[in-house]
């Protein structure tokens, strides 16, 4: 799978094109978990979670105890990918990284056998308030400019309640040692954010509509599951990928 190097300052943003077909077309999909799902005979319409963000409980996050590359964890030669849909201001999705990915990675990315590619989203924002989830998703990029994607995604999560304000994000950035001076310039030009509109589209586009959504092979599993739900469709694509 092609993959753009997000460290690049001046690449434009891409369409992706993703080795997924649009939800309407997988056959068999399984869907589990939080938020509306209808299922006709692989037709699948998901009605978005209704999340107003920033409100959900704190949450802590574990030390990584894999290698990470740009918004990847894992090894690039692992069996099964697993592409993760998520936004910043979802409480569902903070508590996914708190409880379920660390579980992922204990289990298969930790082995070779998996990896997991975060695909960031803004969906949440709303008319007439500040964009705090494509500023978010916005500032995670400049933070992985300096290879330092996911301290500043579990930085986000861990401080969803105070929300992201720029002054928030240059704070973040700033408790965690980043070179300020090129973070700062970054997220006040707003210099990813064509990036993140893109890619939030085109996953709309694919029909996924609800945050967390994990993709693994041609599967999806919607929302903050017990582990044992997502292990099993893991499990199924690893028999697949010998």
């Amino acid at each position: 799978m092609a993959r753009r190097d997000s460290r690049s300052r001046r690449q434009q943003p891409r369409r992706r094109r993703s080795p997924l077909r649009r939800l309407s077309a997988w056959a068999p999909v399984i869907i589990v978990g939080v938020g509306a799902v209808v299922i006709v005979f692989g037709v699948i319409a998901i009605n978005a979670m209704v999340d107003g963000g920033s409100g959900g409980e704190p949450v802590e996050i574990p030390g990584r105890t894999v290698a990470t590359e740009g918004r990847t964890l894992g090894s690039e030669d692992a069996r099964v990918t697993i592409e993760e849909y998520s936004d910043f201001q979802c409480s569902a999705c903070a508590l996914a990284a708190a409880r379920l990915v660390p579980q992922v990675e204990e289990q298969y990315i930790a082995d070779g056998r998996v990896k997991l590619v975060y695909r960031p989203m803004a969906i949440l924002d709303r008319p007439g308030s500040p964009p705090e989830s494509l500023w978010a998703a916005e500032a995670a990029e400049c933070a992985n400019e300096q290879g330092r994607f996911w301290d500043y995604h579990d930085k986000l999560f861990e401080n969803q309640r105070g929300g992201f304000a720029i002054d928030n994000l240059k704070r973040f950035a700033e408790e965690l040692e980043l070179d300020t001076e090129a973070f700062n310039q970054c997220i006040d030009s707003h210099e990813h954010r064509a990036l993140i509109e893109v890619e939030t589209q085109e996953a709309l586009e694919q029909g996924i509509n609800s945050t967390p959504t994990f993709i693994v092979g041609e599967q999806a599993v919607v929302g903050v599951v017990p582990f044992e739900e997502l292990q099993r469709v893991i499990e199924a694509e690893l028999r697949k990928n010998p």
